[in-house]
């Protein structure tokens, strides 16, 4: 067509015919050339339509205006005069134009001869493109979509075989007296058996972070749950698809349109199809497919819906709590299972517009909202729980010395001095300052032991954030190094720089900054509930941290637990925290009905111009059946303090544990004899079989 335009222009004879004709020929060529250099990965994907072929009506009508007029000009002759004044002039324009246009086309034809001698890694090959914010992702073949959605996808199932998400509507009835057992509303599940469509969720927003929606796509890549339809496409079809994650650089990156562009790094993640590499090549509707289809596409998650539902359930109908927003992970420490990450609100499913409204907005609705797993992506101060990180970093610089270490506390350095657990002047050593929480011991410690390096290690561990950078919600990535470099970095340049302003005469001057702010659950420090859960887990684990894990078994292959890390640097160290924890949480033992190893914490923030309290307690608790622990934090936020955490543990949380026989008592008439330990301190007054 480019040639076809400049020879109509050329023998059309006014100049201006020539220009407009070379400048549709041209136009068309060009949109020809990026398409057909991005479709190939040639050249970045630029947005163009392909004329007369993409969609987009203003793309086509004006493609067939060009041909139209080209059409039309090519009825006329100019007279000699003019072609050879066009000749004269332009010849020794187009012939270099036109072997430009032939390099051009020559170098797309060897681009795709390579697709043709390796067609099957080709036709999976995604291209690195940047969208319309600037920021860098891959783009894949859209004949991977098409070949998916007809594969169809299996279903997800929890840890006891419940039905979490399906294509078959029956399966969803099959299990309806199960459900209204669990005390999900009648309507909820009776809608789904009119309701056409291509997945179907039993449980509704009980579960909704976990399974996602793949009718609507909502949050559809995004990190604020873990939503196993979006994480498991390819599984839940039948296939691996292994992701490898790659540092790039975005040069030109507008977080939102009023705001500068700038350059920033971004991690991408590459999904590897080539597990459908022979389908492609078969084709859609081929037999091929038709067999595939027949494979194993269930996927099982670690989670027990019953039990995130019933503590949900509990906490809609529990007055004192559910006009706040409450989160409550539960976990196994020895697998790393996560068995629960309820919230209370839950997510509004049914309100397209307010569940997808953007954080800052969300903010600005009255009361509490939730539109992420706040278990987990909700990162805000730990308060004293912190303190089980400070601790354990003491013992790793310190050694078996932390246990002995003791400070003095001057009364001029008490932060809290009225509730029910104020700080204590006098000779305190870390075993008191665990069981009686003592924040003044805790910055005297940190900053006069210089545990920052410490303490920074244990936080990338868990997934805690200092400075907003750090942590992580779901998955660590253990093989980016350099970043966690970069990150300590800018710690020793921020947060870590407050040692040179700490005195020791006067600690209360920097409590809420840098190492001091660290050290006791405040200033830049912020967790979600799951990164502490993960601290507790590795001292109940003796030391040993074990990644969290969230699905059993893909397409009937067992997924196993990935190897543990060491949060202590000898499991003597977490023997002491968990006897610690069980002393701290000892005179709950008549509350909870057991005896427990905890750690409770109200720190302060401001939520929405109004400074506030949030209440956690994490705590464990041996397996009824089994010979690991389970972990479980909860944090309610905008109430009075730890104390009504440590209330709905005893009024809701352990009582399901029990229920559900996840749970049993420590065994309290021996306490461990460790060097030293304070044996003065009574773990509890009474056997947990004695009647209480």
């Amino acid at each position: 067509m480019l040639h076809r335009s400049i020879i109509i222009g050329r023998q059309a004879g006014p100049p201006f015919l020539f220009y407009l004709c070379a400048g549709a020929g041209i136009g068309l060529f060009v949109q020809f050339l990026l398409i057909a250099g991005g479709s190939t990965g040639a050249l970045p994907l630029s947005g163009v339509a392909l004329p007369f072929t993409s969609y987009g009506g203003t793309s086509l009508l004006c493609s067939m205006i060009a041909a139209g007029f080209l059409l039309g000009v090519s009825r006329l002759s100019g007279s000699q005069a003019q072609m050879k004044f066009i000749a004269q002039r332009q010849d020794k324009n187009l012939v270099p134009a036109l072997l430009a246009a032939c390099a051009a086309i020559l170098l797309l034809i060897v681009n795709v001869s390579g697709y043709t001698i390796n067609r099957k890694k080709w036709i999976v090959e995604p291209a690195l493109v940047a969208d319309r914010s600037g920021a860098r992702m891959f783009s894949y073949n859209p004949r991977i979509s098409i070949l998916m959605n007809r594969l169809q996808a299996g279903n997800v199932f929890d840890r006891n075989g419940r039905l979490l998400a399906s294509s078959d509507p029956k399966l969803v009835q099959d299990q309806k007296d199960s459900l209204l057992a669990l005390g999900i509303p009648a309507e909820n599940i009776e809608s789904l058996s009119y309701k056409r469509q291509e997945r179907y969720y039993p449980f509704g927003e009980y579960m909704f972070f976990w399974t996602g929606d793949a009718n609507t796509g909502i949050f559809s890549g995004g990190n604020n749950g873990y939503f196993a339809e979006y994480a498991h496409a390819a599984e839940l079809r039948g296939f691996p698809a292994p992701i490898v994650k790659y540092q790039v650089s975005a040069d030109r990156f507008r977080e939102e349109k009023f705001l500068p562009v700038t350059g920033t790094e971004m991690t991408v993640a590459k999904r590897d199809y080539g597990a459908l590499s022979d389908l492609l090549t078969a084709g859609i509707n081929s037999n091929e497919v038709a067999e595939f289809k027949k494979r194993n596409r269930d996927i099982t998650l670690t989670l027990d819906a019953a039990l995130q539902t019933k503590i949900e359930l509990a906490l809609q109908q529990d007055d004192s709590v559910n006009k706040k927003r409450v989160s409550v992970v539960v976990m196994e420490d020895n697998t790393g299972d996560v068995l629960a990450s309820a919230c209370w609100p839950l997510p509004p499913v049914n309100d397209f517009d307010r569940l997808s409204l953007p954080e800052n907005e969300m903010n600005k609705l009255p009361g509490w909202n939730v539109n992420r797993d706040i278990g987990f992506t909700l990162a805000t101060q730990p308060g004293s729980t912190a303190k089980l990180v400070t601790a354990m970093a003491a013992f790793n610089k310190m050694g078996v010395a932390a246990a002995k270490k003791t400070i003095r506390v001057y009364p001029k350095d008490l932060i809290r001095v009225t509730g029910p657990e104020p700080d204590e002047p006098g000779l305190i050593t870390i075993e008191k300052a665990i069981v009686k929480s003592n924040n003044s011991f805790f910055i005297r410690l940190a900053n006069e032991e210089q545990l920052q390096e410490e303490m920074g290690t244990l936080y990338m561990q868990a997934g805690m954030f200092l400075h907003g950078v750090g942590g992580y919600y779901f998955e660590k990535d253990t093989g980016n190094t350099s970043q966690q470099d970069k990150w300590r970095t800018l710690w020793r340049e921020t947060e870590f720089k407050s040692l040179r302003r700490y005195d020791p005469d006067n600690i209360g001057r920097t409590r809420a900054l840098g190492i001091s702010g660290m050290a006791w659950g405040q200033g830049e420090l912020v967790a979600t509930p799951a990164s502490i859960s993960r601290i507790a887990s590795g001292i109940a684990n003796n030391g040993i941290m074990v990644p969290s894990r969230y699905v059993l078994n893909i397409n009937g292959n067992v997924t196993n637990s990935k190897q543990g890390i060491a949060i202590a640097g000898d499991s003597l160290y977490a023997q002491y925290l968990s006897t610690y924890m069980r002393e701290q949480s000892a005179p709950k033992r008549n509350q909870f009905g057991i005896l427990v190893g905890g750690k409770s914490g109200t720190p302060e923030r401001i939520v929405k111009g109004e400074s506030i309290n949030d209440g956690w307690y994490v705590f464990f608790a041996p397996e009824a059946n089994g010979n690991g622990h389970i972990v479980v934090c909860i944090r309610i936020e905008g109430t009075q303090g730890s104390s009504d955490a440590v209330t709905l543990a005893g009024a809701h949380i352990i009582p399901l544990l029990l229920e559900r026989n996840y749970i049993k008592s420590f065994d309290p008439l021996k306490k461990p004899s460790l060097p030293g330990l304070d044996n003065t301190i009574e773990l509890t007054m009474r056997h947990p079989d004695d009647g209480n």
